[in-house]
């Protein structure tokens, strides 16, 4: 698999220069440093590591297109979802772009999304594959809050959140605990 040089596309969209730089690329390394530390822990190949480098260095790049981060875009937070899919989808990266959609909280279901009336596309965005479910664990420990964004949430704190969003978010993280952790 030819790798894909993903500081090109986070400079295409985002400048070396900027406030949102400084907060992405150290969010990002982050969350794929301990992505890949999931991954070679549970033995996974050369390729789906190498998936996993790229996916999770390029999951938050919808960031560009909301509020608070992109020059004058007023979309919701949450919205940097389905908006990193479709970044991902115009550069030919139709898997990364899977990630980028799917890796927010533990994912949402479509009933979520309705019952919520949350501004996202009516459709599921659940993780699938295991390098989707590995990327959103590890975004799950690390903020891009500038004051604490080189600092790993704990366990317990990462699970009190999910407890927040429901108990179907809280299953799945139970269940993800037991694999990852």
């Amino acid at each position: 698999m030819p790798r894909i040089d993903y500081f090109a596309i986070i400079h295409k969209y985002i400048p070396p220069n900027s406030p949102v730089y400084r907060v992405y690329v150290p969010h990002v390394s982050l969350v794929t440093a301990k992505a890949l530390c999931i991954a070679a822990k549970l033995g996974l190949s050369q390729v789906q590591q190498q998936f996993i480098e790229e996916a999770a260095m390029l999951h938050d790049i919808g960031i560009v297109k909301v509020k608070g981060y992109g020059a004058g875009h007023h979309r919701p937070y949450i919205c940097h979802a389905p908006a990193g899919r479709e970044i991902l989808e115009r550069e030919g990266l139709g898997q990364h772009a899977l990630v980028a959609e799917r890796h927010i909280g533990l994912g949402i279901a479509k009933e979520e999304i309705v019952q919520q009336a949350l501004p996202l596309p009516r459709r599921d965005m659940l993780c699938e594959s295991l390098e989707e479910k590995i990327i959103c664990w590890a975004d799950l420990f690390f903020s891009k809050i500038p004051e604490r964004l080189w600092q790993e949430k704990s366990l317990p704190e990462v699970e009190r959140r999910a407890t927040r969003y429901g108990q179907r978010q809280l299953a799945l993280f139970r269940e993800w605990r037991s694999i990852f952790e």
